[in-house]
């Protein structure tokens, strides 16, 4: 892919994701997957040319973009399925 077209994306999903999160809406988590994919934009930008503190850098804000998405989408879902096996077999 262009780079001109990645460093565009990158930017673009970073400003996303910081839109989304400050909403502090329901959808608000899906901030975090915004920035995972401005993440993967500038790891291959700053890879590309030999930008090695941003690409530092980035790896840093993957991880936590990461527990973003852990912390924000995946347990509160994991906790919805626990909470519904439970009313099954529980009958409540």
């Amino acid at each position: 892919m262009n780079q001109l077209v990645i460093e565009c994306l990158a930017a673009i999903f970073g400003m996303l994701g910081t839109l989304v999160l400050a909403t502090k809406s329901r959808y608000a988590g899906w901030g975090f997957v915004a920035f995972l994919a401005s993440n993967a934009g500038w790891l291959a930008f700053s890879y590309a040319h030999g930008h090695w503190f941003m690409f530092a850098q980035q790896v840093g804000f993957t991880v936590s973009s990461l527990i973003g998405v852990w912390v924000w989408l995946l347990v509160p879902a994991i906790d919805r399925h626990h909470d519904k096996l439970v009313r099954e077999v529980t009958g409540l």
